[in-house]
């Protein structure tokens, strides 16, 4: 009786755990998922932007005058530029979206499993979050040394919108397919039971 409660208890669970993956399969790959996460893409990619100008002194901000840099000091106040905490607010953000990238990437690959590595872009696109990411997270010491894998990171992050406009198309087309689909299956039943039931009335 005891192993049959434990076999019957993990059939349960793993009933359950189908069910979960079978619906986050269907929310990954939702025209409307693709949709945020191009929306996130896009708010990465300007932020990278913005961390260019801003480094590169194309973009300048304005920073608080002399006398109110004396007055910080002498409060005993940290003064902080407004460009470093321009600076540390768009690398914060960027770490943010790029740990929910992560994050995504995870849970795809606990539902996909070996499937997810038989899609390309999807594999391209896990490479380019996990890249970004430990470079964004990597002391600016070290990524100084690695300014070329920056840049590098930096423009594969763009992939990821291309990646995602391409899924999002894809996948609304496929969605539109099986709609169609369904109809003409659903159309096709009522006309052969019209057909059946023309037949019976002749017959009579």
């Amino acid at each position: 009786m005891f192993f049959v409660t434990m076999l019957g208890g993990r059939g349960s669970s793993s009933y359950n755990w189908d069910r979960l993956r079978l619906r986050t399969e269907r929310v990954l790959e939702s025209h409307r998922f693709h949709l945020v996460v191009i929306a996130l893409v896009i708010i990465d990619v300007l932020i990278v932007i913005f961390q260019l100008l801003i480094e590169h002194d194309i973009l300048l901000l304005e920073d608080e005058n002399q006398h109110e840099k004396v007055a910080r000091s002498s409060e005993g106040e940290s003064h902080h530029s407004k460009k470093e905490e321009v600076e540390h607010a768009l690398h914060y953000t960027s770490i943010a979206i790029l740990s929910l990238f992560v994050i995504e990437l995870i849970v795809k690959l606990l539902v996909f499993k070996w499937e997810f590595f038989k899609k390309k872009f999807e594999v391209f696109d896990g490479i380019v979050v996990i890249i970004s990411f430990v470079l964004d997270i990597l002391p600016e010491s070290v990524t100084t040394a690695a300014a070329e894998l920056i840049i590098i990171g930096r423009l594969w992050r763009v992939a990821r919108i291309i990646n995602g406009i391409v899924l999002s198309i894809t996948t609304a087309k496929e969605e539109e397919i099986s709609n169609l689909n369904r109809t003409i299956s659903k159309l096709q039943k009522e006309n052969e039971q019209l057909r059946a039931e023309n037949e019976l009335l002749r017959q009579k």
